[in-house]
């Protein structure tokens, strides 16, 4: 929780200054996310196109599914959740707008090294860059967003961020599939990872970088030094809602990210389709699925929220818990328009989720915290999601093959599905700790502006700032 500092001198900040809530009207908070979307578009570009380059990268490299889940799973999560945090820390305490786009030069350059290799272990080396370049992305992209827009609409605005990354797993799966039957998969990594060079230096020269706090009910000129790390650490693990919010990302990312990591797999083995069929009818799918998700399930939990963030989880809950039934339609089905079907479907609904959950977390966290909050969300997501589900599904395809062949994917991935009716169950049982969470800071609110018009009747200087 964060309270409101009475004790500074009033230092408003001129409407003229870049940066201040004054400054901030909506063609420049609009343009804003329109850059911190297109971030997050490169973000996922990059890190999805391998998944769609899985299989001649094989065939090539002739290693095993389990090397080749390692190095879409644990080689990539591992570092990348170890470089979250440092970099998280960064982007509570420095210029979150340098950051992202000293992350962005660094994931895309690294991209670019991967169509460059010689061998496997040079291609695991070259991920291990991308993932401490996507470390900073999130954490300092969330922040900035919470800085930018009110609680009211932060559901609807991290939807419209989220839908963005679907546009990047689309285009992931699609370009992947494309470049891959025209200039190979080494052409496919240069190709996507050369546009973040320039967007990086576009945001550098044109991306302003809003207060702190700026946009809380009680707005933060002053937010107050960012907590020690120890500090902020007990301040996200040691909140049971922010703790179970964290519980809810590793459920729902054990799915999500196995069936992203494997699913074209799935459709080249079990229904025999090339990579370029693949990228498109599977990125369509998936992407299709994703985007709506998010744009609906943000605008909703806002919409009938009314200020209690207990809401967002109610929306949060009813997604992955419908889900399980259509992923397992997906893999089953022996129909490819089925399964494409029901991959659109299970994709929309195990995608409810992500808005409502991200918006609660920062609504929840101290302005100063919220980068490390979104790195835990994101260690959550990578370290189990990414990093245990792809290998998981590996090792059971290399157990399982000798007796199923190419349907051991089946059996694997049907397994891993499961995880969605547990994110679904802990988002209903998040309701009431999140419940006690929103109600108290709706009392540090009016005790806050009770005290504030106070001051300013008894002619006392008044700023309102944000310590944790």
């Amino acid at each position: 929780m964060y309270v409101t500092d009475m004790t500074k001198k009033d230092t408003a900040i001129p409407a003229t200054v870049p940066g201040s809530a004054e400054w901030w009207n909506t063609s420049r908070r609009t343009y804003a996310l329109s850059i911190l979307c297109m971030i997050g578009i490169l973000n996922f570009l990059d890190r999805q196109i391998l998944a769609i380059l899985l299989v001649p990268i094989k065939q090539e490299m002739q290693v095993s599914d389990t090397m080749m889940g390692l190095l879409s799973g644990l080689a990539f999560s591992s570092v990348y959740v170890l470089a979250g945090i440092p970099i998280a820390r960064m982007a509570d305490t420095g210029s979150r707008r340098r950051l992202l786009a000293m992350c962005l030069t660094a994931w895309s350059l690294c991209t670019v090294l991967c169509g460059m290799v010689g061998n496997f272990l040079h291609l695991v080396l070259a991920r291990i860059g991308v993932a401490t370049g996507e470390a900073g992305g999130t954490p300092a992209t969330q922040s900035m967003l919470s800085d930018l827009y009110s609680p009211a609409n932060r559901g609807t605005v991290i939807g419209i961020w989220s839908a963005s990354q679907s546009v990047g797993i689309a285009a992931g799966l699609f370009l992947g599939g494309w470049l891959n039957s025209v200039v190979g998969w080494r052409g496919a990594f240069i190709i996507v990872g050369a546009p973040g060079v320039l967007l990086a230096i576009v945001t550098i020269l044109t991306l302003r970088e809003p207060s702190r706090g700026m946009s809380e009910p009680v707005q933060a000129i002053h937010p107050g030094d960012a907590p020690t790390l120890p500090q902020a650490i007990r301040q996200a693990i040691g909140d049971p809602a922010l703790r179970m919010l964290i519980f809810i990302a590793m459920a729902s990312s054990l799915a999500g990210y196995s069936i992203l990591s494997w699913g074209p797999a799935f459709y080249v083995r079990v229904h025999k389709m090339s990579t370029l069929e693949v990228g498109q009818y599977m990125g369509v799918a998936v992407a299709g699925g994703f985007f709506l998700a998010n744009l609906l399930s943000g605008f909703l939990a806002d919409r009938f929220s009314r200020g209690d963030l207990s809401t967002y989880m109610k929306v949060a809950g009813l997604g992955p818990t419908l889900a399980l039934p259509a992923a397992l339609t997906f893999i089953l089905a022996d129909d490819v328009t089925i399964s494409l079907v029901a991959l659109f479907v299970a994709n929309l609904l195990m995608t409810v989720w992500l808005a409502p959950t991200i918006a609660v977390a920062m609504s929840l966290s101290p302005p100063r915290n919220r980068g490390l909050i979104s790195a835990l969300m994101g260690f959550a997501t990578t370290l189990v999601g990414m990093g245990l589900g792809p290998v998981i599904v590996g090792a059971i395809n290399d157990v399982l093959t000798p007796t199923y062949g190419d349907l051991a994917i089946r059996y694997s991935l049907s397994i891993m599905s499961c995880s969605l009716l547990v994110c679904g169950l802990l988002c209903f049982a998040a309701v009431r700790p999140i419940r006690r969470a929103s109600e108290r800071l709706k009392l540090i609110a009016e005790k806050t502006a009770a005290e504030a018009a106070g001051a300013e009747a008894a002619g006392i200087p008044r700023v309102s700032g944000v310590t944790t």
